[in-house]
């Protein structure tokens, strides 16, 4: 095998070489890249002996040569073949290559960015990742391991691995020039600065949200990690439900602990530990708690295990298991287990019929809480626990809390009063003494008539309706604290 080396990224390049060693015929290297090799055991020749001149402009030209190119594009036919001999080329067939680091320098000043785009090294993985039928493109030091494996078996890179990489190649130089193009153009919100990614495979779902419908998944690293290691494959579902449970876990650092279901919470708690938490999450609503996701913002512990004791959940994510747990947990096969880490994206995007919407993620937590009516400290605490639950329900949505708990949670309504009703009826007793949330402002003073009716003591809401003043009115006449938070947390 011919191999051409040309790395940002050394790292492993070495032990990979080493460990084919049997199979390569010759390697030739780019300057930086060749002392490395040379300097771990790795025999090569620079590039510039096969080409016949020296790096030009301090760098900017190392492989950018027809010897190079001509022997990663040249196709295994006998024309092609035939051309390179006649030149004195010859045929590549695995370019090792990885890109300068644009990511580090994008907030530098404008010369330390054109600087590091890198311009050869894109060409050797596209030129590399076209010829994929012929040509292996490594642009990812991940990659050694599963390219040693298929040589050391079969002698030769299997075509399914060269597709495999070409098109993670392909994804990289898009993004790479996506990179770029925002960084040159300064972050501006008129123009969207969402950072799109195009990963080159998608996993293949069971099926869509419904059976009939077909699903993917496309996971990317530089948002969050989401590793499942115990239970049945992942559906669309379950994704949806368990990116829900986590970006509602991101909102807290005490003990916290979500019920998810139907891509909603249905029970959500802090405590002293997340044993306590996640006991406080169910009791929340017992009934929606059967078959849901459930998320902690720590460690999942015996205890944890033990606080879902009777009750059917679907998948369980932490931050880490404890061995014990694990044990325990994996002898029931219909539950899934994962650990997550990231904070996920900085944008989201949503296809809709012309196009796609794209919205930067903000926390829930608003800048300033103004009280309006009847100030009350002790029930702060609890508004903003539940403010931060509602921020993360279907609107229409209504929150009660107690002592760092869910009580009843109304939500995906069209009417608010009815998100209302719902949530007074889920709470049932646990009502009274509770504060309410409301995800956007009271159109009416029907909803503090209800909170009011059922033992509701305070009301956080963004404020701002036309009828502010009704709404003000009558929390003054039932005695309920109002607070405002000048923000609203609509979730479509």
């Amino acid at each position: 095998m011919n191999i051409l080396a040309s790395l940002t990224n050394k790292e492993g390049s070495e032990k990979f070489l080493h460990r084919i060693r049997d199979h390569v015929n010759v390697i030739y290297a780019s300057a930086g890249t060749r002392k490395y090799l040379n300097n771990n055991g790795v025999v090569c020749s620079g590039i510039d002996s096969f080409t016949g001149f020296t790096e030009l402009l301090g760098g900017r030209v190392k492989t950018l040569h027809p010897a190079i190119f001509a022997g990663i594009l040249a196709r295994d036919i006998e024309s092609d073949m035939k051309q390179i001999a006649e030149q004195g080329f010859i045929a590549f067939d695995i370019v090792m290559c990885n890109l300068y680091d644009f990511d580090s320098h994008r907030n530098g000043t404008l010369e330390e960015m054109v600087e590091n785009i890198d311009i050869g090294g894109v060409s050797l993985i596209r030129a590399a990742a076209k010829n994929f039928s012929r040509v292996t493109v490594i642009s990812d030091p991940a990659d050694y391991n599963m390219v040693a494996e298929s040589i050391e078996k079969y002698g030769h890179v299997e075509d399914g691995i060269r597709k495999k990489l070409a098109l993670k190649a392909f994804s990289l130089t898009s993004r790479y020039d996506s990179l770029i193009e925002r960084s040159l153009s300064g972050d501006s919100r008129e123009m969207g600065s969402v950072d799109i990614y195009i990963p080159s495979v998608g996993k293949k779902l069971r099926y869509g949200e419904n059976p009939d419908q077909k699903g993917y998944m496309y996971e990317i690293d530089n948002y969050g990690k989401l590793k499942v290691f115990h239970g049945k494959e992942m559906s669309y579902n379950n994704y949806m439900d368990a990116s829900s449970a986590i970006e509602t876990s991101l909102e807290f650092d005490e003990p916290f602990a979500v019920v998810i279901k139907h891509n909603t919470p249905c029970g959500a708690a802090t405590g002293k530990d997340h044993s306590n938490a996640l006991t406080k999450a169910i009791e929340g609503d017992m009934e929606s708690a059967y078959g849901s996701v459930i998320c902690i913002n720590g460690t999942v512990t015996v205890p944890v295990v033990e606080s879902m004791k009777g009750v059917f959940v679907e998948m369980l994510i932490g931050k880490e298991f404890t061995p014990e747990a694990r044990e325990m947990l994996e002898k029931k096969k219909n539950i899934r287990l994962a650990t997550y880490s990231g904070r996920g994206p900085s944008s989201k995007i949503r296809t809709v019929f012309n196009g796609f919407l794209e919205q930067n993620v903000v926390p829930a937590m608003p800048e300033t809480i103004r009280d309006v009516v009847n100030r009350n400290d002790q029930l702060l605490q609890d508004m903003i626990f539940a403010w931060k639950i509602v921020a993360h329900c279907r609107s229409n949505s209504i929150v009660l809390a107690r002592n760092g708990a869910t009580v009843g949670i109304g939500a995906g309504q069209t009417s608010r009063v009815q998100a209302a009703r719902i949530a007074v009826e889920r709470a049932g007793n646990r009502a009274e003494g509770s504060i309410m949330a409301s995800d956007a402002y009271l159109p009416f003073a029907d909803n503090v008539d209800v909170a009011a009716a059922s033992g509701i003591t305070g009301i956080i809401e963004p404020g701002g309706s036309i009828r502010d003043q009704d709404v003000i009115d009558a929390c003054t006449k039932h005695g309920i604290s109002l607070y405002f938070t000048e923000k609203r947390v609509f979730l479509h």
